[in-house]
């Protein structure tokens, strides 16, 4: 038990930086942690968030949802960064390179700062012709402005705050990571209910209230990674030899960038089409969907951070040239992976109706939930697998085989079959789940099948 309390401290102080050596479970543990909880704050600001929003009424929830959903898919840049940042920089770090690995995270800082700009700066301008292409009326697009303005204009820190924390986590830092995330969205959490509902001298503001919270907790996040990199804290060094651009490095993260953005707003902009889907069968399955995908997607959360541990160990033991301990990493992450949830899924078996009616109390809207959630808890057996795989193979450098599944799953897969059972066979949103759940198991048996060859084991970055 003393020791279990010391690789605990160990694992959320970040102090252990070697993990291409020794016991593989150990320095899976000490990534893990501080990456499982990490997304355990993720989780519990979206459910802290949503909870809040949807006191606000049903307008609320479709705004807020929808504009969420733009987002996501307008910062996949961001992950296409942060997963090209943890392969190059995990790879240098696991070959002894601290200087080049600060030159490599200075380069993508710069990359991140003027994309984002540019982008927050179109979507703030545009959100109405945005908003109106994502089906919501005249009427709630005027209702959401100020809130849509808001979110959108502050893209720009989000975007920054996930390309640092890409940064962090291939470097092994994770639990620096992990801070950001706490300190980010503790702040948001907080201060959501004192701006939309108000509190003491704070007048109630409603939905702009939210986008203000969120807006403050963002920059208060990238402002604590700017301290941490200026003062030279992480195992990256950045000097003023760091400072200098090189387009070499820059062309090489741009390359695996795009691959990895790519990658993400396949399954972004899955998510528009599939509420574009949902929507008609009216306003209460899409409040359904929206709710059961939220609660659904926190659950899993820490399975996705085990999943990025994996991922980093896979880099850093590759620059190391020990590909056989990436194989057993994986292996064994996966291991973990899956046993987390179907726990998560037996969990859901009883929980799905007291968690979704938090949320909405409209009787429709829920059983739509609650049949979401167990269509899906049926893909968790293998979806702990997908999960490590793909992240393994993205610090691999074989983004363009994840990419392929993930086309597979999403285009070729989840879409054409929930639009099939769906609308043309008239299975209603019963038949989207269904198409949701053979989907996700296309993914892991293709994931396994991919790992399986080896290929990704003689990739060079």
């Amino acid at each position: 038990m003393k020791q279990t309390i010391e690789l605990l401290k160990l694992a959320l102080t970040g102090k252990e930086k070697q993990f291409t050596s020794g016991s593989i479970n150990r320095a899976i543990v000490l990534l893990a942690v501080p990456m499982v909880l990490e997304l355990v704050m993720e989780s519990l600001f979206v459910c802290a968030n949503l909870f809040f929003i949807s006191r606000l009424g049903a307008n609320a929830i479709s705004i807020a949802g929808t504009t969420e959903s733009v987002i996501t898919f307008s910062y996949s840049v961001s992950i296409g960064l942060s997963v090209s940042a943890s392969s190059l920089i995990s790879r240098r770090i696991g070959e002894q390179k601290p200087k080049t690995a600060g030159l490599t995270a200075m380069q993508v800082i710069y990359i991140g700062l003027g994309i984002s700009l540019v982008i927050s700066i179109v979507t703030c301008v545009c959100y109405q012709q945005i908003l109106s292409c994502m089906g919501l009326s005249a009427a709630l697009i005027n209702e959401g402005k100020l809130f849509a303005e808001i979110m959108f204009g502050s893209t720009l820190f989000i975007i920054i705050r996930i390309t640092n924390n890409g940064i962090f986590r291939g470097s092994g830092d994770a639990a620096l990571a992990m801070r950001t995330l706490w300190l980010s969205n503790g702040l948001n959490i907080l201060l959501c209910p004192v701006f939309i509902f108000g509190w003491g001298r704070f007048p109630a503001m409603g939905l702009t209230g939210a986008a203000i919270a969120t807006a403050l907790a963002r920059i208060a996040g990238v402002g604590y990674q700017s301290w941490y990199l200026l003062r030279g804290k992480t195992i990256v060094t950045i000097g003023k030899a760091q400072l200098l651009l090189v387009p070499a490095i820059m062309k090489k993260i741009i390359k695996h960038a795009t691959g990895g953005t790519l990658q993400y707003m396949i399954p972004a902009s899955s998510w528009l089409f599939m509420i574009k889907i949902v929507s008609h069968f009216g306003s209460n399955a899409l409040a359904g969907y929206i709710i059961a995908q939220r609660v659904a997607s926190v659950a899993t959360m820490p399975a996705w951070g085990i999943g990025n541990a994996a991922g980093v160990l896979t880099g850093q033991n590759l620059g190391a040239k020990q590909p056989e301990r990436a194989v057993q990493t994986v292996w064994k992450a996966g291991s973990i992976n899956m046993c987390f949830l179907i726990a998560v899924a037996i969990a859901w078996f009883f929980a799905a109706r007291p968690v979704v009616s938090l949320y909405s109390d409209v009787p429709e809207v829920v059983g739509y939930s609650i049949l979401y959630i167990r269509f899906i808890s049926m893909a968790y057996i293998l979806l702990g697998y997908t999960m490590v795989i793909a992240r393994s193979l993205n610090a691999a450098g074989d983004i363009r085989q994840v990419s392929l599944l993930y086309i597979l799953m999403f285009y070729c897969t989840q879409l054409p079959l929930a639009w099939l059972l769906g609308i043309v066979l008239n299975c209603g949103p019963k038949g989207i789940f269904i198409a949701i759940l053979v989907s996700e198991l296309v993914l892991a048996i293709a994931c396994i099948v991919v790992f399986r060859k080896g290929k990704w084991q003689r990739i060079k970055v």
